[in-house]
């Protein structure tokens, strides 16, 4: 481990900026309100200097949004041809800017620079994915045999509300944009209040595709106050929000009240099986990269290692071994394998686990301190942290803590593997690793879960899905099926009998 004093810096300028964007012009927030955003690396920088939108900031927004809409602006609605060139420019300039793109993610939430690379290559992809799909919103047609016709056509839901996240503030934000602009739709974007500059540099390539205006709005700002808008507010007919569980079900519980169409997707707790005919090697790596990746910070990080009693110690010591090769330091480096925390905030969330698991007598086998000294102060840096012989049912083996805490079980057999991955209120991805191919996938359909991977983890191809079962969410992103989240069916019935009295009339009508 590498402190982080002085071998990490960035090109780019700094405090980065958030302004509104509305309608197509970019300005301040009503009563020019701002919101300073620390650099996570090191807390005596502001990484970002954001508006802080208000609720009357979110209400232009969406009525640009609903006009842009309602009025057909520059023909969007109608012309794939449009709304294709601009997803393929999207993805053409995000890779032009590739490597500010990924400062700036880096600098917003500590990840390291060798993972905020691939990041924006990953959210470049989905754009260019969905490209391909604005032309090919397929209805369908059939006749009956009295010769009435039924046409079935797909509609762009209309007005919708974005609400990311932070912690892959690109992809996640190219999972909900690229599909709405696909499908025609017109929206109100509310990036997380620690990455609006990763938002806005992302917002601010989009509108140089020739996007017309109202078709993107940005409004940064607290979900208390925009995000609350964007759920109350008529004139929005769907919102998509990733983020916590708790907050998806007061989404949930609000939208009722108008039926608002929704997606959720939300937290996990997600179990990485190894079999004891595993190969160590391969099982190890893969679930290593899954537990500390942007220090465990992501919704589907298989934080729960269950191991076969037969082949638990050869893979905890493997586990261990790579655990402690991890470099945590500046993520600017190019050494740096984990970063700093979010927050302040969620650092003590991390540091509440780790106590939890020393004062419960669990087995430290990795980590377990906040690390101090040098560049370390300035920053929040907690050791990946693995605790041994952990209660499925405890705190530990139970709550989600986003953080690279990571909690290990052993289990006897297959019944007892699938008893205890699905023994969580949460249910969004799962991890399998056998030898033996018919297991692997019969535990895989057995495992409640929107994903589960054999022999790989954290892999989300474009063209597959992401979203979950239980309290992980509900509908979900990537592939064909998110393109049909921001889709409506419609029925246009055309008689084909032509007879000016139909039968079923003379149940009203005497003759």
């Amino acid at each position: 481990m590498t402190s982080p004093a002085s071998d990490g810096h960035y090109s780019i300028e700094l405090p980065l900026s958030c302004p509104l964007l509305i309608n197509g012009e970019e300005g301040p927030a009503t009563g020019g309100r701002e919101f300073h955003r620390e650099n996570p690396a090191d807390t005596r920088q502001v990484a970002t200097v954001a508006a802080q939108g208000s609720a009357e900031d979110a209400r232009a927004a969406i009525d640009a949004a609903r006009r842009a809409f309602a009025g057909n602006a520059g023909n969007w609605l109608n012309n794939y041809k449009l709304r294709e060139q601009t997803l393929f420019q999207t993805a053409r300039l995000m890779r032009e800017n590739a490597d500010r793109l990924a400062q700036v993610v880096s600098l917003e939430v500590g990840m390291p620079m060798r993972q905020a690379a691939p990041h924006v290559a990953a959210a470049a992809d989905i754009f260019e994915f969905y490209a391909g799909l604005a032309g090919k919103i397929y209805g369908e047609s059939f006749t009956l045999p009295n010769g009435s016709m039924i046409n079935l056509v797909k509609e762009p839901v209309g007005v919708v509300g974005l609400i990311t996240p932070w912690n892959f503030p690109l992809t996640q934000t190219a999972r909900k944009v690229a599909p709405a602009l696909a499908a025609g739709c017109t929206i109100v974007l509310k990036p997380a209040s620690y990455t609006p500059a990763a938002a806005y540099e992302l917002v601010k390539l989009i509108q140089q595709t020739g996007l017309p205006a109202g078709v993107l709005n940005l409004v940064p700002g607290p979900g208390t106050v925009v995000g609350a808008e964007l759920i109350g507010s008529k004139a929005v007919d769907k919102l998509s929000f990733t983020g916590e569980t708790g907050t998806g079900k007061m989404i949930a519980a609000q939208a009722a009240t108008e039926v608002k169409r929704i997606s959720l997707e939300l937290g996990g707790k997600a179990p990485y099986l190894i079999f004891d005919d595993a190969d160590v090697e391969g099982a190890a790596r893969a679930a290593v990269f899954g537990m500390f990746r942007n220090a465990g910070q992501a919704c589907g990080a298989t934080t729960r290692l269950l191991l076969q009693e037969g082949i638990h110690d050869r893979v905890l010591e493997r586990v261990a071994q790579l655990t402690r090769n991890i470099e945590v330091g500046h993520p600017a480096a190019a050494a740096t394998d984990l970063g700093p925390l979010i927050s302040a905030s969620q650092e003590r969330v991390v540091q509440e686990y780790i106590q939890f698991g020393l004062d419960a007598g669990l087995d430290l086998v990795a980590g377990g301190n906040k690390l101090r000294g040098g560049g370390f102060d300035y920053g929040y840096y907690v050791e990946p942290t693995i605790f041994d012989r952990v209660d499925n049912n405890s705190r530990l083996g139970q709550e989600e803590i986003f953080g690279p805490v990571v909690a290990v079980t052993t289990f006897k057999d297959e019944a007892e593997a699938v008893e205890l991955a699905n023994a969580v209120e949460f249910g969004l991805v799962a991890g399998v690793w056998s030898a033996d191919y018919p297991r692997a996938m019969r535990v895989a359909r057995r495992i409640r879960a929107g994903t589960v991977w054999i022999w790989d983890n954290y892999a989300q191809p474009v063209e597959g899905i992401w979203g979950g079962y239980k309290q992980s969410g509900i509908g979900r992103e990537l592939g064909y099926y998110g393109l049909e989240d921001f889709l409506e069916v419609k029925q246009i019935f055309t008689d084909g009998t032509g007879l000016t009295s139909k039968p079923p009339y003379g149940q009203v009508i005497k003759e």
